[in-house]
């Protein structure tokens, strides 16, 4: 199975380049990408971009699942965007590509895309839920904790937003924003 594929990959390639936490095991890879698999329910749309890819942890399995859909890992840390191309290479993933730079980089080029941004763990989601705030996005869903959502309920509220319980955790949530306000 490709997903096995990909975990060794991932394990061994940590050995010289920290994409993944050093005591990072198959186990708790796996439960990170059974989380990443809880995204599934949510997409609706046929491209989705994986903002700070990292290690490939969300945007990967969601290749994976997803053949018919065009995905974008963004990642601007240079030798992991290298370790995702080689990822992708290896997992022969016709429907996924890397772009090399920020999130907003790749989205101020894109002007307005009807995709959904997914992101796990992003350090300034206010920079996300702005993307979705301004149209740019259609969609933006975080595996996130809920005090980051709370930061930014404020500035979100007319947006119309879900929570959805990850089992297990308690200290983490899938967020779902979409760019439909709920006044309409």
């Amino acid at each position: 199975m490709k997903f096995a594929v990909y975990v060794d990959f991932l394990l061994a390639y940590n050995e010289k380049v920290n994409l993944v936490s050093k005591k990072s095991t198959r186990e708790t890879i796996h439960v990170l990408i059974a989380e990443s698999l809880m995204l599934r329910e949510y997409l609706s749309t046929p491209l989705i971009v994986d903002a700070g890819s990292g290690g490939g942890l969300l945007g990967i399995p969601l290749a994976l699942s997803f053949p018919e859909k065009r995905v974008v890992l963004v990642e601007s840390i240079q030798k992991k965007a290298r370790f995702l191309n080689l990822a992708i290479e290896k997992l022969a993933l016709k429907n996924a590509t890397v772009w090399g730079g920020s999130i907003q980089e790749f989205l101020q080029q894109q002007k307005k895309i009807s995709g959904t941004v997914v992101s796990r763990g992003f350090p300034n989601i206010e920079v996300l839920a702005d993307f979705v705030i301004k149209k740019t996005i259609k969609e933006l869903i975080l595996i996130t904790a809920p005090q980051k959502i709370n930061k930014i309920q404020n500035t979100v509220a007319n947006i119309r937003q879900n929570s959805y319980n990850i089992p297990s955790r308690n200290n983490l949530i899938i967020f779902k924003m979409e760019n439909v306000s709920r006044e309409t």
